[in-house]
């Protein structure tokens, strides 16, 4: 029976077990500290928790009884404040119009067990040293816990919930942050909202386990803090779980993401180190952007995501033993130039097993025979990829030169992204049932696509974009979803001897200028051909055009019976059969 039950004994009763309670615990202790009692009930020695602490000096322990205390606290002095030990029932301190509930300005106070609401700023304010803040309950208050140019404090186990964020560590060094639970924190269109947020040069910190659940940012690094720990925190249900931004030597290890939208977020940052995180059931697990340097990210497993490890405009970081299991897409680099491909990335990561093929500045480098998850070839001079079957991701070359791409196999993956690649060769490759396109070809030129099967992909089975100068020859088009072959802005293309098949569109040729389609198949395409400009299509009666099955015709080729393309083009030299020009 909990003794403000007790019909009996009154104030003195209750009044000697708080002492004794006191006793017990070890906190009246010297000539020098005292103890306080406060009660709203009014069977203590103050109503209000003010009226102790205008008594109370350094050293002193407040007990706060069960109920409601509408005010604002200023700790100026080292106090212990706390309810007492063993009794039941929540101390609950509630926003009475003031924007903190309680403002530390002495250094080495403890606050334990209170819970802290409504409050239009933070619910505990810190602008002093060395004060611990234990199991404290703080719900729709701004700001959970607010340290302000503090050092070595301790949070403890506190529970956050609602509210912009949890705990705010601002050019705060040497904290510890250990076991504390965050949820709701969803913050607003000015102010992100984050479990736990460190901002404006705070370092040294240690933010260690605990729980974030259903806020915008799990853990918010930024503003020039550095050499903090983040440590096996528990993330759910987040939209990004750990963010650095403008930030350097910070440690992320050991944590455990998971439901959430965005995993691990690294922007222009350096030199941070990325271990040991486990992250499932994403859409994005790590993402390193924004000119990012010499970041360190190894061991990590990764599980169930949309996109792996995403990289975007950074150089000089480094992957090593990394783990991608079940992702659609394992690994993406892109970057507006050569040098955002600087990164390191051994063969030591694997997605579902296979290795990451990932070459960076090499030249006559000959890869054959191979089983990967991915393969990207940036900067590179001729080199060859012959034989090789790409499980997960998709071939990927950039600014790369004279290489030879023959006879390897990318199905149900991400098909062959070709940007800013120049007289290269990519013959006898099957890419099939791709989630995009087969082989895509951007602001690359002089290369020949040559004898490659592209069949049942979701978009285009060959793509050029603003791409000059390349020989498409002898491939198979077929049943892909959108267009078998496509020219988006890239002139002088040469398009012979392919058969194009049962696609959306056969040939699609737009804002392009100074092609010449001839002696292609073009069969059952539900558009077998559009073309928005005045390209060749045909080479005149003795190459002759192309075969259109839905344009019968007697010849090979056939003479005056033209087959119109778009509103100023036409085939004047179609064949009437399949192959006719064999």
């Amino acid at each position: 029976m909990d003794w403000r039950d007790l019909a009996s004994g009154g104030r003195m009763l209750r009044l000697t077990l708080a002492i004794l309670i006191a006793l017990s615990s070890g906190l009246l202790i010297g000539a020098e500290a005292r103890m306080y009692i406060v009660d709203d009930d009014g069977f203590a020695q103050y109503r209000t928790i003010g009226e102790a602490i205008a008594v109370a000096k350094d050293g002193d322990t407040i007990y706060v009884k069960a109920g409601t205390y509408r005010e604002h606290i200023t700790l100026n002095n080292r106090i212990i404040l706390m309810p007492p030990r063993g009794e039941d029932g929540a101390v609950n301190l509630v926003g009475d119009g003031n924007d903190i509930g309680i403002e530390v300005l002495a250094d080495g106070c403890r606050i334990e067990g209170l819970t802290i609401s409504d409050f239009t700023g933070p619910g505990i304010y810190v602008n002093s040293q060395g004060n611990e803040i234990v199991k404290n309950v703080l719900v729709d208050n701004v700001h959970g816990i607010f340290l302000n140019g503090t050092s070595e404090n301790l949070l403890e186990k506190n529970r956050q919930e609602g509210g912009y964020s949890g705990i705010v560590l601002l050019s705060s060094s040497q904290n510890t942050v250990t076991g504390n639970v965050a949820k709701d924190c969803r913050g607003s269109k000015e102010v992100p909202g984050a479990g736990i947020r460190l901002v404006l040069g705070s370092s040294e910190n240690e933010i260690i386990g605990g729980w974030i659940n259903s806020c915008n940012y799990g853990v918010l690094v930024e503003g020039g803090s550095s050499a903090n720990a983040v440590r096996e925190v528990l993330f759910d249900n987040v939209t990004t779980a750990i963010a650095l931004n403008s930030v350097a030597k910070n440690l992320i290890e050991k944590n455990n993401v998971s439901n959430s939208t965005n995993g691990i977020v690294v922007a222009t940052s350096s030199e941070n180190v990325v271990a040991e995180n486990r992250l499932s059931d994403l859409d994005l697990a790590i993402m390193i952007s924004f000119g990012s340097t010499a970041n360190v990210l190894t061991t990590n497993h990764v599980e169930r995501a949309n996109s792996g490890i995403v990289i975007t405009e950074s150089t000089a970081n480094n992957f090593d033993e990394n783990r991608l299991v079940g992702v659609r897409l394992g690994l993406s680099v892109d970057g507006s130039g050569a040098e955002s491909f600087d990164n390191a990335i051994p063969e030591s990561n694997t997605i579902d097993g296979d290795p990451i093929l990932y070459l960076y500045g090499r030249s006559d480098e000959v890869v054959a025979d191979r089983k990967l998850g991915h393969i990207t070839l940036a900067s590179c001079d001729n080199c060859t990829v012959d034989g090789c079957i790409v499980t997960n991701d998709a071939l990927f070359t950039h600014s790369s030169k004279g290489c030879r791409i023959v006879e390897n196999v990318v199905s149900k993956a991400y098909g062959m992204l070709i940007r800013r690649s120049d007289g290269n060769e990519f013959r006898g490759n099957q890419v099939s049932e791709s989630r995009v396109g087969g082989i895509m070809l951007v602001e690359s030129g002089g290369n020949v696509i040559k004898e490659n099967n592209l069949s049942r992909n979701g978009w285009d089975g060959l793509l050029l974009r603003r791409s000059e100068k390349n020989r498409v020859l002898s491939n198979t088009a077929e049943a892909n979803q959108q267009a078998g072959i496509r020219l988006d802005g890239s002139n002088d293309a040469e398009i012979a001897e392919n058969s194009v098949i049962g696609n959306g569109v056969g040939i699609s040729i737009s804002g392009s200028a100074g092609c010449i389609v001839y002696r292609n198949n073009l069969i059952e395409n539900s558009v077998q051909a559009e073309d928005d400009g005045e390209n060749l299509w045909d080479w005149g009666a003795l190459k002759g055009g192309n075969y259109w099955s839905d344009h019968p015709c007697d010849g090979s080729p056939c003479l005056a019976q033209p087959r119109p393309v778009g509103v100023n083009a036409s085939d004047f030299y179609p064949f009437g059969e399949r192959d006719g020009w064999a």
